[in-house]
């Protein structure tokens, strides 16, 4: 567990309100010995001397002693400013610590990935031939080597995440050196135009663009709906539920659904009404560039996700709380894979975009590529180990207070990438998630209870709609 109430970023901030409490005790002591030095001034003070000089004398000292002495209140409010000024040092040096050693990491990754891309750019003219005879020569004698690869790459990546990480990190650097390594000769590529792509980030967004990105169209849907439409959630469990059915909707025997998501309402007894926004995964991985067809989950709107651009799958889903008439009432986006990709972009510029999205849970989805979420906001990331998928941004969910990242183990549904990423592995994690008692993590849970995204009150009134988002025809 990483990030929420118990996490590092929130022991900074608890040093530096310790902090502001310890200058506030300083400026109150330093009144203090102000306030001595008026009683000592006092006119009926100065007047009692001439009545009683020693018992004058006693009082003055005592004053000073109190105000100025060694132990007094003016010196002692030295020492708090003091200890306050130093646990500032202290979270700086921590913080910068962190930094620098983010910083010195991602400087590897990056010039690893581009040693490794000018090395292939390089040889490519003469290794690409030698490649490919040896790929025939060895396709013939052993017909079913892709077969036997498979598994053993699968293998490979769900049990080695930090290292597929690690890879999706230096993406950045191994296009910029594929694409210099072209023309070793000569630096800056074939164009003589040199790429400059700091992070995974930067590369998603650059081979996003390889993708035109038509504009959505968003459709209401009378009448469709799955089991869990119509019944409150109660809990974390619930949740990723709903998800699950809600995307089996657009599932590989129904490429007629694809797009859908559904926005579940709760209005309370006394009238009060928020909402629960589900969001599915990709439904078509093999789009290739400039081959956009209505499906807009696709490869293209996940890179965009990543490299942090507008996309389509957005403008629709904020068209459909439009159509919906959502106005200020509380929104919680609940996503899966690219949907939690989506569910937690929507969270970090919801004032960008005037909607009320205070809450976000995530299941297997990239979002350490986002600068951070606004103050007062909760986002719960779910991420199961060997899950791949929450990988593609290259680093590691940030501890902040505002995100609560569990990563959990489990063996349900299989071991393949797919199993990882499936929905039975995210239900255990859900379960995991709901009897949790790690403070981060119970304080996450009790936060979507106290907001009435789960455990409705009685009487409560549940309905739902289905909207469909795809991308207009090619004119």
């Amino acid at each position: 567990m990483t990030g929420g109430a118990a996490g590092v970023a929130a022991s900074y901030a608890a040093l530096l309100a310790l902090a502001a409490v310890f200058d506030e005790a300083a400026g109150q002591m330093r009144g203090w010995a102000a306030e001595g030095a008026r009683t000592l001034l006092d006119p009926d003070l100065l007047a009692s001397a001439l009545l009683s000089p020693g018992t004058f004398a006693e009082a003055e000292a005592a004053v000073l002693v109190a105000t100025t002495g060694p132990d007094g209140v003016g010196v002692e409010s030295l020492g708090w400013e003091v200890d306050a000024r130093a646990l500032r040092l202290l979270v700086g040096v921590l913080e910068a610590a962190d930094a620098g050693a983010a910083e010195a990491v991602a400087a590897v990754e990056h010039q690893v990935g581009r040693t490794v891309g000018w090395t292939l750019g390089a040889t490519a003219p003469a290794a690409l031939p030698a490649a490919a005879l040896v790929a025939g020569r060895i396709a013939l004698t052993v017909p079913d080597l892709p077969a036997r690869a498979a598994p053993l790459a699968e293998t490979w990546l769900t049990e080695h995440p930090d290292e597929v990480e690690h890879l999706v990190a230096g993406g950045g650097g191994f296009l910029e050196g594929l694409w210099d390594g072209l023309t070793p000769g000569a630096p800056a590529g074939p164009l003589g135009l040199p790429l400059d792509l700091a992070d995974a980030a930067a590369a998603a967004g650059l081979l996003a663009r390889l993708y035109p990105g038509r504009p959505a169209r968003t459709t209401l849907l009378p009448g469709v709906r799955v089991e869990s439409s119509t019944t409150a959630p109660r809990s974390v469990a619930d949740l990723v539920d709903h998800a699950r059915q809600l995307s089996e909707l657009s599932g590989p025997d129904h490429p007629e659904l694809n797009g859908t998501l559904e926005l579940q309402t709760l209005t309370g007894p006394g009238g009060d009404t928020r909402h629960v926004l589900l969001l599915p995964g990709t439904d078509d991985m093999t789009t290739l560039p400039w081959t956009e067809d209505g499906d807009v989950r696709d490869m293209g709107t996940n890179l965009r996700l990543v490299g942090g651009l507008d996309n389509s799958y957005a403008d629709g889903v904020l068209d459909a709380l439009a159509q919906a008439g959502v106005g200020d009432d509380p929104v919680l986006v609940v996503g899966h894979s690219q949907g939690g990709m989506l569910a937690a972009d929507l969270l970090a510029s919801a004032a960008e975009h005037g909607v009320p999205i205070s809450h976000a849970v995530t299941l297997g989805s990239p979002t350490g590529q986002l600068d951070g979420f606004p103050a007062g906001s909760h986002v719960l990331s779910l991420e199961h180990r060997g899950d791949v998928v929450p990988l593609m941004d290259g680093v590691a969910n940030p501890d902040s207070v505002e995100q609560v990242t569990v990563t959990f183990e489990s063996r349900a549904g299989g071991e393949g990438v797919a199993a990882r990423h499936g929905f039975e592995a995210y239900a255990e994690g859900a379960a995991l998630v709901d009897a949790s008692t790690d403070p981060s993590v119970h304080a996450a849970v009790r936060e979507l209870h106290r907001a009435g995204f789960l455990g409705a009150a009685e009487g409560t009134e549940v309905t739902s709609r289905v909207f469909q988002v795809v991308r207009e025809p090619q004119p």
